[in-house]
């Protein structure tokens, strides 16, 4: 379904380039280099909508929202270097009826805008909601400039806490909550019997040169080199401060769950913060053990 969506949105000749402010974000390029990112969101959308399918009874049905973690506009982002998402392995296991309503330029605040996800979940028909978003609140670009202190106010410090503003932080991780508390509220009052599922990405890292972790870093006065092992510090805190984000907000909500994708990727990126396809795969089944499937006969 998604290569023939793809395929109507007549995507030759356009380019796709990271968002250097907002980690996890992409433009869309016209061959005439004009900006098409919102124009091609809105015809995503709507080719969704017309090639729409009932799903076999004996599949699990699974709707999908999110950032680049759940769409980056595979198989057409190959040209540029890009894999499958492990949303993309679930969408090709025969034993699943998958829908994505997700697109590689949102953020949370643009998910929270659009709400995509409540056409499908209205429906009544998905058993399990797959929710990716706010990576870039806090992993990377200008809101990471905006959580790292100056490495020379650190000083010889190996605590990667005291090279995070504490309350940048505090305030990032409240307006997630928030997002995400809205989301769980709003996904139980279209549909009473979906199980959300939710994720705070892996361990990433910087990569010389690339937008979204090492130009921050640097601009804040790390080494690349010399600080690596802080640098891995500061990225892991960040995470686990996510994590304990999503963990909050499933403990007011029965009905989502927080599937923990933390040193599963295990150095297999293909850049800063995506995974290579065989830990997409990996990355996939912490899911699929969640979404338990009959043998399709």
């Amino acid at each position: 379904m998604v290569k023939a969506i793809l395929d109507m949105l007549g995507l030759s000749g356009r380019s796709m380039e990271k968002d250097p402010k907002v980690a996890l974000a992409y433009r869309i390029f016209g061959p005439d280099g004009r900006d098409e990112t919102d124009e091609l969101r809105a015809r995503l959308r709507a080719a969704r909508q017309s090639s729409e399918t009932a799903p076999a009874e004996n599949l699990v049905r699974v709707c999908a929202d999110g950032d680049s973690w759940i769409n980056i506009l595979w198989p057409w982002s190959t040209l540029f270097g890009h894999e499958k998402t492990f949303f993309d392995v679930i969408e090709e296991n025969v034993s699943y009826y998958s829908r994505s309503v997700g697109y590689p330029g949102d953020t949370l605040a643009d998910m929270l805008a659009a709400r995509d996800y409540r056409q499908p979940l209205d429906s009544g028909t998905f058993d399990y909601f797959v929710f990716s978003g706010g990576g870039n609140d806090v992993l990377g670009g200008s809101a990471l400039v905006a959580l790292l202190r100056d490495r020379q106010a650190v000083g010889s410090s190996p605590d990667p806490h005291d090279c995070i503003d504490p309350d940048a932080l505090a305030s990032a991780v409240a307006t997630l909550a928030s997002g995400y508390d809205f989301i769980a509220r709003d996904v139980r009052a279209a549909d009473t019997g979906v199980t959300m599922l939710v994720h705070g990405y892996d361990y990433p890292a910087p990569r010389a040169g690339e937008p979204w972790l090492a130009v921050p870093f640097t601009a804040k006065g790390y080494d690349l080199t010399v600080d690596e092992e802080l640098i891995a510090a500061i990225l892991r805190h960040l995470v686990d401060a996510f994590y304990d984000m999503l963990e909050g907000v499933a403990g007011e909500h029965a009905h989502v769950q927080v599937v923990n994708l933390r040193n599963v990727v295990d150095g297999r990126w293909n850049d800063e913060l995506h995974p290579q396809e065989a830990a997409s795969v990996d990355l996939a089944a912490k899911f699929t053990d969640r979404m338990p499937a009959a043998p399709v006969a």
